[in-house]
């Protein structure tokens, strides 16, 4: 008959009345089983096998942790062997797994670090972002929006040829007003009348000055100078420059995108602001202009045939020189100081711009939206470096003298300005150019 008692320790040595760890130990069934007979053992044999099993479980974690921590000093020396604790042991974290537990713990740190230092980048750019946003809106809020509705007055003059207003969208015209007002504002006309046309197309910025003595047909009051169309639009709803470029649409058939306005105290002032420009004169606008300067101000101003740098009230002077020859030459000059504004403006960084502009932004009155503006803005260093071409109305040749009022051919002078601007294709009736 088996034995069924066999591997346990006899009835008579167990005690389940002791808490002894010592004799609950010596009470558990051997871990393996083996072919022989397990004879009873004392007590004393039982806490002798316990001890061997324990002494042989040291020797084995310890054998282990040698290893391991050969391992581990083969990868970093500086460890400690008998004092490293491998912290992936004792945490189930999913993140100590991924990391390689306390291993890649100085990784794991320097990621957190890169990570603020990236959150840290990101906020800056976000701040520099907010405050340019900020600044841009602060200047262009400085600037006197006033929009124009050009389409109250459309008429077709009995004298204009019988085309409709040409426009191209790669053809953006802009016309400039000089403004002469009276000392309390009450009387005003636009002694410069230009246009400058940004031509996209073949990268051109061309110019176009109207003379004041021109004769045409302005809206609500019928032939006129045509500088009389600022005087009476000023007077009622439309503006001034809104009748302005009504009487030239109207007339010489091309369309007019926006306008920019500035009067001439403003315009010495913007000069200064830009540290004056460079002109070159005659001997006789030397001359003259000497004489004019020291009558109207009591100053002398020292000038010489060829190249001179102007301040704001110089550069005014001249523009304005008109009895020296006709309305010819004085238009002529005020292409030419605007030419020198455009040179001295390549020669700004964007620091002084902005400053000019910030400066003088709230003394300009004009229909471009902030968007507009925004666009031409980073399109100034191009249009800048275009070829800049001039011209003027009426040409030589296709106008009437009468009582010093220069009365245009109308159809000829369409059909040139109209190819000046738009190229030999539109000197026609054809009206949209794409």
């Amino acid at each position: 008959m088996a034995n069924n008692n066999r591997g346990r320790p006899r009835d008579d040595d167990r005690d389940i009345y002791s808490s002894s760890r010592e004799q609950r130990k010596s009470q558990r069934t051997p871990r393996y089983k083996t072919n022989e007979t397990n004879t009873p053992r004392s007590r004393t044999q039982s806490q002798q096998n316990s001890s061997r099993r324990k002494m042989n479980s040291t020797e084995q974690n310890q054998q282990r942790y040698r290893e391991k921590s050969n391992r581990t000093s083969a990868v970093n020396e500086d460890i400690d062997r008998y004092n490293y604790v491998n912290r992936d042991i004792y945490s189930s974290s999913r993140k100590s797994k991924k990391n390689g537990g306390g291993g890649d713990l100085p990784p794991r740190k320097k990621k957190k670090k890169a990570k603020k230092i990236v959150i840290g980048i990101l906020c800056i750019i976000v701040a520099i972002i907010v405050g340019i946003v900020a600044f841009v809106a602060i200047m262009l809020s400085r600037i006197n929006y006033k929009p124009v509705d050009t389409t109250s007055y459309v008429e077709q003059p009995s004298d204009a040829p019988t085309w409709d207003v040409i426009s191209d969208n790669a053809i953006t015209n802009i016309l400039l007003l000089g403004v002469d007002r009276s000392e309390d504002g009450t009387a005003q006309r636009s002694d410069t009348m230009m246009l400058i046309s940004i031509n996209s197309k073949t990268k051109n910025l061309n110019m176009v000055s109207f003379l004041r003595d021109l004769y045409v047909d302005v809206p609500t009051i019928g032939k006129s100078k045509i500088n009389a169309a600022y005087t009476i639009g000023s007077q009622n709803e439309i503006g001034g420059a809104g009748l302005t470029m009504q009487t030239i649409e109207n007339n010489f058939r091309i369309n007019i995108d926006h306008y920019v306005e500035i009067d001439f105290e403003n315009f010495i002032n913007l000069i200064d602001a830009m540290g004056g420009i460079d002109l070159e004169m005659t001997q006789d606008e030397v001359d003259y202009m000497s004489t004019w300067y020291y009558g109207e101000y009591g100053e002398y101003i020292d000038l010489q045939v060829g190249m001179n740098h102007l301040d704001g009230k110089a550069a005014l002077t001249f523009a304005r020189i008109r009895k020296l020859d006709s309305d010819f030459g004085r238009t002529g000059r005020q292409r030419q100081v605007m030419i020198a504004i455009f040179d001295k403006f390549k020669t700004l960084n964007p620091a002084q711009m902005t400053s000019v502009f910030y400066d003088y932004a709230q003394y300009i009155t004009t229909d471009l939206s902030s968007g507009d503006i925004l666009s031409l803005a980073t399109q100034a260093n191009t249009i800048l470096n275009y070829e800049v071409q001039t011209a003027h109305v009426p040409e030589e040749g296709l106008y009437t003298e009468i009582d010093y009022n220069l009365v245009p051919d109308l159809p000829a002078t369409c059909a040139s300005l109209r190819e000046f601007l738009y190229g030999s294709d539109s000197s026609s009736g054809q009206t949209n150019i794409n």
